[in-house]
């Protein structure tokens, strides 16, 4: 009863705080941002919508349409219909232009927003808005690499200091394979990796609850943010990849959770995940006075089975495996990394099996092995959006490799010394 009476508190206080930033953000007068918004629309419109970092390399792929959608958003932010602004997230929109180009006619002409985006949140505009006060977007993606590149460094710092080498071998593989340097060149991309950083080093703190109902609590507002700044990227990380550490550093201990207790916080993970869906689509029916539920709906199912490139369930079922797989480094670099990445796995397998020791945790083998499953399930439960959007969705394989690297080190029994507890 006492952590359900905390997490339903820390639910409705954590919903208001992200409303609340929201509205802060809105407040900014248009004029404030107006100069930084054309510059970097102007920005937008020289680069293509989907630019590649690379030539060639799907995975490098930068998404400048959903940037340019959400600077539209935060363009028609108003002060003067501050809630329902907020809630229905306007935009103006013509079929007629591009991504880029639709925001830059919409501040050159002052046009009104004539389309929504009700169904998200849209947190991290709480978080952008105001820089574009001082910062062009690719500034702002500079200042976004700045501070993801240090929270990185400082995490990997941490997990060394500890002698918790596993996880931090674990973390620069699923980071390199799931090509994190692309991350900052896109707004859409940032904001779900500063939050798994952030989670990681308060994991890592001293101070972090040993009481996994506590941490359950912390799962639940973890799944919450994550929906609030997140574009349906790889939300699963915020979950799996805590999850993870913290079956690691904690895998001596001698009473671990039970097959229950990780359900139950993975279940409240999904609750807080889920539940801000509600909460935005509840306040927005009650404060805008209508029903939207048609109108999020018919997305939601566009989402998990709408028409896609290829004429049949099954081939949309096997292409998202088969796209997001794809996009793992080496993997994408040609012929050359294909071997790369097969020579890689058949040595994990090899010293993962000849070299297995006697006494590994077969159960906790089996926890890490269900975790990195997780990701495929994901994009078979949105197959559509991971069918299109594979370029970006596939980073939720990140605690696919942690994982994979976890479960050879406890085979092998590499980095299974008395260290490295949280």
């Amino acid at each position: 009863m006492k952590n359900s009476i905390r997490n339903v508190s820390c639910f409705i206080l954590v919903t208001a705080l992200c409303l609340g930033l929201s509205l802060c953000a809105a407040l900014i007068p248009r004029e404030a941002i107006r100069e930084h918004t054309e510059a970097s629309a102007e920005y937008l419109c020289e680069t293509s919508q989907y630019e590649w970092a690379m030539e060639g390399v799907y995975g490098s792929q930068v998404d400048h349409y959903a940037d340019a959608i959400v600077l539209n958003i935060s363009w028609h932010y108003d002060p003067e219909h501050l809630l329902s602004s907020v809630l229905k997230a306007e935009w103006y929109n013509d079929l007629h232009l591009d991504s880029p180009h639709r925001l830059l006619a919409s501040l050159e002409g002052d046009l009104p927003a004539n389309e929504q985006y009700l169904r998200y949140w849209h947190g991290s505009i709480a978080l952008f808005r105001p820089l574009l006060a001082w910062l062009t977007l690719p500034q702002i993606y500079l200042l976004h690499a700045v501070l993801l590149g240090l929270l990185a460094a400082g995490l990997l710092v941490r997990l060394v200091l500890r002698r918790a080498y596993v996880p931090a071998v674990g973390m620069v593989v699923g980071l390199v394979g799931t090509g994190c340097w692309f991350v900052p060149m896109s707004l859409e991309y940032t904001y779900v990796f500063l939050v798994l950083f952030v989670q990681l080093h308060m994991v890592l703190m001293k101070s972090f609850p040993k009481d996994w109902g506590r941490r359950g609590t912390f799962f639940l507002v973890s799944g919450m943010i994550t929906n609030y700044v997140d574009f349906l990227t790889c939300e699963t990380l915020t979950l799996l990849v805590p999850l993870l550490l913290l079956l690691w550093t904690e895998r001596e201990e001698k009473e671990k959770p039970s097959r229950k207790t990780l359900c139950r916080v993975a279940l409240l993970w999904l609750v807080g995940y889920g539940g801000m869906y509600l909460a935005k689509w509840g306040i927005s029916a009650v404060v805008l006075g209508e029903n939207v539920m048609p109108y999020v709906t018919a997305h939601v199912a566009e989402r998990l089975v709408g028409p896609v490139r290829t004429t049949d369930l099954l081939g949309e079922f096997i292409g998202a495996l088969v796209r997001n797989v794809k996009m793992v480094f080496p993997l994408e670099y040609g012929a050359v990394g294909f071997v790369i990445w097969i020579a890689l796995l058949v040595a994990a397998g090899y010293f993962g099996y000849v070299h297995h020791r006697k006494g590994m945790d077969r159960k906790q083998m089996l926890r890490y092995t269900v975790i990195a499953l997780v990701p495929f399930a994901r994009f078979l439960l949105l197959m559509n959006h991971s069918y299109r959007h594979y370029f970006f969705t596939y980073r939720a394989q990140l605690s696919t490799l942690l994982a994979l690297v976890l479960i050879l080190a406890e085979s092998t029994g590499w980095g299974q010394g008395k260290h490295g507890k949280a």
